[in-house]
């Protein structure tokens, strides 16, 4: 009974990181509608048209912005801030969906640790219940994907995710000279596939929680008929 609490403790962690994550993807659904209006690409063309104008490589600031903006309404989000949302809204979703395989400590009576003899066979048979062939198959490219980008560019900075360049210091120059850079690879993740099928999983998850909730009941019932 304890530790079947423990299981539901931790499952009820990750339906609400599943919860989150179906929020994100509605909040990326609307934010690429925004897109396609043509506003942001409109106010950015009319920005870097009065930067020219004013012959600044700045961002405007101060009575210069104020002036754009009053002309020609708000800046934000330009198709640099669209752009950025999205790598965010994406970035988020991998980390929450990543709370199913990350370590977590438990507590007894509470919440059961996370750890791979945990949750391996409940999301073997969540997966299972889920999808099937292809789909299945694809599911786990991407749960390892996802793994991946979380410990490397996402939750961490990992130096295989990174190309840097030490240069040496000039005599006028303050600081060491570097160059960083890198790819992001949520790029490469096929976002339409994580759409149609998180929300499977996430109703997976909820019927093996059910499934869980009405053996603990059983068993509490069979506990007190005993005593």
């Amino acid at each position: 009974m304890s530790s079947e609490r423990e299981a539901l403790g931790r499952l009820y962690l990750w339906e609400i990181a599943l919860n989150r994550i179906n929020d994100l993807l509605a909040l990326r659904l609307r934010v690429d509608r925004f897109c396609n209006t043509g506003r942001p690409h409109n106010i950015t063309e009319l920005y870097d048209k009065e930067r020219a104008r004013l012959k600044t490589g700045l961002r405007l600031e101060g009575e210069g912005l104020d002036n754009f903006e009053d002309k020609h309404g708000s800046l934000f989000p330009d198709i640099h801030d669209v752009h950025l949302i999205d790598e965010l809204i994406t970035e988020e979703i991998i980390i929450k969906f990543c709370t199913v395989f990350n370590v977590g400590y438990g507590k007894i009576g509470v919440m059961s640790g996370n750890k791979k003899t945990f949750w391996e066979p409940i999301l073997d048979e969540v997966i299972s219940k889920a999808f099937s062939g292809d789909v299945k198959k694809s599911f786990y490219q991407f749960i390892e994907k996802a793994k991946t980008y979380r410990d490397q560019q996402g939750a961490h900075f990992d130096q295989k995710s990174f190309n840097m360049t030490h240069g040496n210091k000039q005599s006028n120059e303050d600081g060491l000279v570097y160059h960083v850079g890198w790819s992001s690879a949520l790029l490469s993740f096929n976002w339409d596939f994580v759409a149609e099928t998180i929300p499977k999983f996430n109703k997976s998850l909820n019927g093996y929680i059910k499934k869980l909730q009405q053996e603990s009941d059983i068993r509490e019932l069979e506990g007190s008929s005993n005593t």
